[in-house]
Order: C-alpha cells, then sequence, then structure tokens
C-alpha cells in the first residue's frame, strides 16, 4: 500500500475538518436526542389509509433515523459516482 506524503499544513487541516465535522455530528445528534426527549405527548400520523396513534418521541425518532439512512445512502451513491 503506498501513500503519498503530506506536509504538515495538509495534515494540520485534515485534523480539523475531521473535529469540525465532529462536533457538528455531536451537536445535531445532542440537538435530535433533546428535541425527542422534551416532545412527549402523543400523535396522530395520517399514512396514506389508516391513521396511526403513537407517541410523539417514536415518531420523532423513527423521522431521525430514516432521515439519516436517507443521507448515508446518498453519500455513499455520490461517492461511487465519484470514484467512476
Amino acid at each position: 500500500m503506498t501513500s503519498t506524503p503530506t506536509t504538515a499544513a495538509e495534515s494540520s487541516a485534515t485534523k480539523r475538518a475531521n473535529g469540525t465535522k465532529l462536533i457538528t455530528v455531536g451537536v445535531i445528534f445532542a440537538a435530535a436526542l433533546w428535541f425527542i426527549l422534551v416532545n412527549t405527548g402523543k400523535a396522530r400520523v395520517r399514512l396514506w389509509i389508516p391513521t396511526v396513534s403513537a407517541p410523539m418521541w417514536l415518531v420523532l425518532l423513527v423521522t431521525f433515523a430514516g432521515g439519516m439512512v436517507a443521507g448515508l445512502l446518498i453519500r455513499r451513491s455520490n461517492k461511487k459516482r465519484a470514484a467512476e
């Protein structure tokens, strides 16, 4: 396995970018968790035909998880296109 030599400035910039991404992800997760835990009421969700009643925290958790999965799939798809 070969690697290209990097300068100290490039290495520092990469570490800083990774640190910034990690902090951003942490803040998003913390805000989502707080928002989910604060909303404890009931919610009625209308699917195409049935209407389902569920705790609001569950609706928010499912929505957040679905958004994360969709984002990861789109990111993976974009990486594959860039590699081609």
